[in-house]
This record gives C-alpha cells, sequence and structure tokens, in this order.
C-alpha cells in the first residue's frame, strides 16, 4: 500500500476532484449511479462530495495492489465506483484550483502499458457535522476575525484505489452504497438515484 497524499485538502461547494485532464460534469459524473458521493460516470475522473461546504478537511488517498480489507467502524459513509484513468498520474484537484496533489497510480509513476480499470472506495466521516458552517463550534464563542474553524472540520475522507483485473474495455462494475450514516449522505444517494442514465453508446 502507498499513500499517495494525507494532509488538508480544500473544499468549496462541497467538492474535490481526481482528474489528470478537464475537471468532470457534476451530472454525468453521477448519472446513472446508487451513490452520490463519488462520482465515477466520467472516464478518467471522479467527482468526490463532502459535507463540509468550504473550508479544509482531513483526506487520505491510498493505492494498493489488491482489494484492501473492509474498512473499520469508524467510517460511517462507505461507496464504491469503477475508474478508468487516463493517465498514470492524476491529480487532487479543489474547486477553483489548481492541482494540489500528484498521483502516481504505478509505482513507477509513469504509463508503462495499458493501464487497467481500478476500482475506488471512498469513505467518510462526520459528514452531517461537516455540513454546519462552524463544525459544531459556538459562533458566539468565537472572535469575530477568528475563522481557524474553517481548518478545524470535523469530517474525513479516505479514498483508496487497487486494480480491478479489467481493462478500459470492460464493462465496468456497478458502483455499490456500502455503507449509510448520515443524513447529509442519504440527500446525495437520493438525488443521484433520480438521475437520468447515462445515453447508451
Amino acid at each position: 500500500m502507498r499513500v499517495l497524499f494525507d494532509g488538508k485538502a480544500p473544499v468549496h461547494y462541497g467538492q474535490i476532484y481526481v482528474t489528470s485532464s478537464d475537471l468532470p460534469d457534476m451530472d454525468r459524473a453521477f448519472a446513472g449511479q446508487a451513490n452520490g458521493l463519488c462520482g465515477g460516470g466520467q472516464p478518467g475522473a471522479l467527482f468526490l462530495m463532502t459535507g463540509t461546504h468550504s473550508g479544509r478537511v482531513r483526506f487520505t488517498v491510498e493505492v494498493h495492489d489488491v482489494e484492501p480489507p473492509a474498512p473499520t467502524e469508524e467510517w460511517e459513509e462507505v461507496v464504491e465506483v469503477s475508474f478508468v484513468p487516463s493517465d498514470a498520474v492524476v491529480d487532487l484537484v479543489p474547486w477553483g484550483e489548481g492541482a494540489l496533489a500528484r498521483l502516481p497510480l504505478t509505482s513507477e509513476g509513469q504509463d508503462t502499458g495499458r493501464l487497467p480499470a481500478y476500482r475506488v472506495r471512498y469513505c467518510a466521516t462526520g459528514m452531517d457535522e461537516g455540513h454546519d458552517p462552524f463544525g459544531g463550534l459556538d459562533p458566539d464563542e468565537l472572535d469575530e476575525n477568528d475563522h481557524t474553524y474553517m481548518d478545524r472540520r470535523p469530517d474525513r475522507y479516505l479514498l483508496c484505489l487497487w486494480p480491478d483485473g479489467t481493462t478500459g474495455d470492460d464493462v465496468p462494475r456497478a458502483d455499490a452504497v456500502l455503507r449509510q450514516t448520515s443524513a447529509g449522505a442519504a440527500y446525495w444517494h437520493t438525488w443521484a438515484r433520480a438521475m437520468p442514465p447515462p445515453p447508451v453508446r
């Protein structure tokens, strides 16, 4: 297992992305999915939702050689999607900003042949608490010029990727909701399921 990023990631509008080219379109990313937290419907990109609207959340990205163990109970939300990267190196990209981190999917960090399809597991905890603009802090107890609550967000995220044993030419496995706890996650899952399916190619 390799940890590609482990730190604070800025999010805006409750969004952050993984891509090696253009940012994904929200509707296209989630069309036809059961989950509304990790959109993998647009080739080469992932559209990730967070509880925090604007602030800096704890975010970890891992690449595994094989499917990792089941997530521990600390993770309240767990979803999976299939992902076909367009490059061996992708970027973690906040909304409205340049790349926050380069994420080499292969140990060599370069395309050494046809890239496999990946399975992606997106885990979250504290999404409802993160949806609170002040992250559970009492705004009356904060100094007028104290904006540190933007860096003290209660929600955390873990993105795990591993080769799925298929190629980009295969029909991707359907996405799945493995665990759902928060009202925020329920809202986004309901929204995604109401989206019309993508057009047949």
